[in-house]
């Protein structure tokens, strides 16, 4: 358990640290490329949630993702459920949801900066790729464990 807690809060730290680098070289920048035609880094304040949907809503979002991060904590700290790769899946979405609930909480938005350059797509942060790897991932731990046990 102890090992969870610090790979938690070590994800927490480098989600903390790299918006707080964005928002000291980044702002009133524009984009800035870092891969020409693939990645870039603008900053963003988002008030809302993925594809800035519920734009506004902080306190709602901020609430809502305070009570699942609660039910989370309980399974993952607490009652210690899954195995070792689904509990790794299942921080990648905690450590994220806290991550972005930080932001929201203390500047009741949060900083997005990733930007891919050769198509329209959202604007998103370390936490936001924290909280896709770990649903990723954990979907296609599921498909595999389906059909392991269905080929049996």
């Amino acid at each position: 358990m102890i090992s969870s807690i610090i790979f938690t809060a070590v994800l927490i730290v480098i989600d903390r640290l790299s918006k707080i680098l964005a928002a000291k070289y980044l702002v009133g920048k524009g984009t800035v490329v870092v891969i020409p035609y693939v990645l870039g880094l603008q900053y963003l304040e988002n008030t809302g949630m993925a594809f800035s949907m519920l734009s506004g809503k902080t306190v709602f979002l901020a609430v809502v993702t305070s009570l699942a991060l609660v039910v989370m904590a309980y399974f993952l700290f607490y009652k210690r459920i899954g195995r070792p790769f689904e509990r790794f899946c299942f921080i990648l979405i905690f450590a994220g949801g806290v991550g972005n609930l930080i932001d929201r909480v203390f500047q009741g938005y949060v900083i997005d900066y990733f930007e891919f350059l050769f198509m329209n797509f959202a604007i998103f942060n370390v936490a936001d790729v924290y909280v896709c790897m770990g649903v990723g991932l954990y979907a296609l731990y599921v498909v595999y464990t389906e059909y392991i046990k269905k080929e049996k």
